[in-house]
């Protein structure tokens, strides 16, 4: 039988059917050999204590000391005891009274009565007045107990021979081996069936896998959720938690000595969780934040088995700098703020010919429309005649757009050029570059109160490097943060946090360049980039 994976899923059984069955049959052999070892000596211990008693019995009945003293035995009740005594014993053989003549007076065969005894000899001066000897007699090898027996007066009147065959001795001793070993065999089955419905039951909990297909599959599974870069937190259906990756352990800063008590992490919603588990609903897009001032979405999950609800999942992402960095590296915010600046001022130029017609002043429509085309075209055309890569060249006129925006001048230095075949540099790390820098030369100015705002952009190639410059007139870098400007959070635009020029310094340094400033309090800016490439790599660009 196969599961659906195509695995056995008899091994398992077999092994632990196998290793119980061992094992009980072992400990069932051991006990059994113990047992009938303690048994037979028990039995051997019962069976001469038995025989004793019944020889102690005779020789101190009167009637058969006074039946004695006349060497024969004339009381007809003395042979009925005797017999009777003999019928109501399983486990003795022989009864045989001797006088001290040496005259069988009582024997268990009719026969035997009145002839002379003429087996052994009893010593009854060295073993004592009763001893318990092995001998062989007509029927046999045997068990003997001698007892003598003594009249009121102490006068020695003859002995009882009281007998039982080692044939039934050994019958004895193989009903009691067959019993122990039938009770073995009987605890070997039951110990079989229940290690069948162990195995069975293991197997089943187990999914059918083996515990080395299932420790493989264990081991993947964590390295696959250790893989993830959202975070991943397992709680139980008593609301206790499981796992945490590590990703989950960053966003929440808890480090490696991470806690798996639900009550120490506050982000977590106790509230929404308890709703995964009564309701068996997900809850998406939940957003919360961290002790670490860390902007989360969180999403819960049920998770079931068989169709019963058995815990929950929480997927953490983590959402400070998640989007802004994701854009900057792309370059998609630089390319849509273009399209949008470009779209505003088209509106804007829109509203100025349609004032125009609509003072009557169609002649001065038309030379505007005709200037600002013109304007227009010489500054796409530069800039598309001298900037090669289209994503840069899209950049440089959105900017320009969002430059006449903000009441910026913003122009392309004179020689700027940007070859293709004299580098190639991914188009993205040029937008990021170029657009940062820009984008911050033109905050820069904005928030400041001069007049002159102007901001100029160099782009320079030579084969295996390029060089990009932004200068501007805004108010400068101010001395207490030059130091530190490249640094994560650092910003010179007065927000909560900056990223610009710590990406764009990243960058920089992979690509084995320099960027360095020069700056004047109150009269501007210049940013200076050198990156080295590798020519005639086209794929990159």
């Amino acid at each position: 039988m196969k599961n659906n994976t195509g695995r056995p899923i008899t091994k398992i059984q077999n092994d632990i059917l196998g290793a119980m069955i061992i094992l009980t049959v072992v400990m069932t052999v051991l006990t059994i050999i113990v047992s009938i070892c303690i048994e037979l000596r028990s039995e051997k211990s019962n069976i001469d204590n038995n025989l004793q008693n019944i020889a102690y019995t005779i020789t101190e009945s009167s009637a058969i000391k006074n039946e004695m003293q006349n060497e024969r035995f004339e009381d007809p009740s003395c042979t009925d005891y005797l017999d009777s005594l003999k019928s109501s014993l399983s486990n003795v053989d022989v009864i045989s009274i001797v006088s001290s003549s040496g005259t069988r007076l009582y024997h268990t065969n009719k026969d035997l009565v009145g002839t002379t005894y003429d087996g052994t000899v009893p010593d009854f001066e060295q073993n004592g007045n009763m001893y318990i000897t092995n001998d062989t007699g007509p029927s046999g090898a045997q068990r003997r107990v001698y007892a003598a027996i003594y009249s009121d007066n102490g006068e020695f009147l003859g002995f009882v021979l009281v007998v039982i065959l080692n044939q039934n001795i050994n019958r004895m001793i193989l009903r009691t081996i067959l019993t122990y070993l039938f009770l073995g065999l009987v605890v070997i089955v039951i110990s079989a069936y229940i290690s069948t419905k162990i195995a069975h039951k293991i197997k089943h909990k187990l999914w059918g896998y083996e515990p080395d297909a299932f420790s493989a599959m264990y081991s993947v599974r964590n390295n696959v959720l250790e893989s993830f870069e959202e975070g991943v937190i397992a709680i139980d259906y008593d609301e206790k938690m499981l796992f945490m990756n590590k990703a989950a352990c960053h966003i929440l800063g808890t480090g490696e000595d991470y806690s798996l008590n639900l009550k120490d992490y506050p982000v977590l919603s106790r509230k929404l969780i308890r709703k995964v588990l009564s309701e068996n609903t997900r809850i998406l897009g939940e957003q919360a934040r961290t002790s670490e001032n860390a902007d989360v979405l969180i999403n819960y999950y049920p998770v079931n088995e068989n169709g019963r609800l058995i815990g929950a999942l929480c997927v953490l992402i983590d959402r400070t700098e998640y989007t802004k960095i994701a854009e900057d590296l792309s370059g998609v915010r630089f390319l849509v703020e273009s399209m949008r600046a470009n779209n505003h001022d088209f509106i804007n130029k829109l509203h100025v010919i349609l004032g125009l017609i609509q003072m009557g002043e169609s002649s001065k429509a038309a030379e505007y429309i005709s200037n600002i085309t013109s304007i227009q075209q010489e500054t796409i055309s530069n800039i598309m005649r001298n900037i090669e890569d289209p994503s840069l060249a899209a950049l440089l006129i959105g900017k320009y757009s969002r430059a006449s925006e903000l009441n910026i001048s913003f122009a392309l230095e004179a020689g700027s050029h940007y070859a293709r075949e004299d580098v190639s540099f991914n188009s993205n790390d040029l937008i990021t570059v170029t657009g940062n820098l820009i984008e911050n030369a033109f905050e820069a100015i904005d928030s400041s109160d001069t007049d002159n705002k102007e901001v100029s952009v160099g782009i320079f190639t030579e084969p295996g490097a390029i060089i990009i410059r932004v200068d501007d007139s805004g108010p400068g870098i101010p001395k207490t943060i030059q130091d530190e400007l490249f640094d994560n959070g650092v910003t010179t635009k007065g927000s909560e946090h900056g990223t610009g020029l710590f990406q764009v310094d990243q960058i920089v340094k992979r690509c084995n360049g320099t960027i360095t400033f020069d700056t004047v309090e109150g009269e501007g800016t210049l940013f200076t980039v050198t990156m080295l490439s590798k020519t005639g790599d086209k794929d990159n660009v």
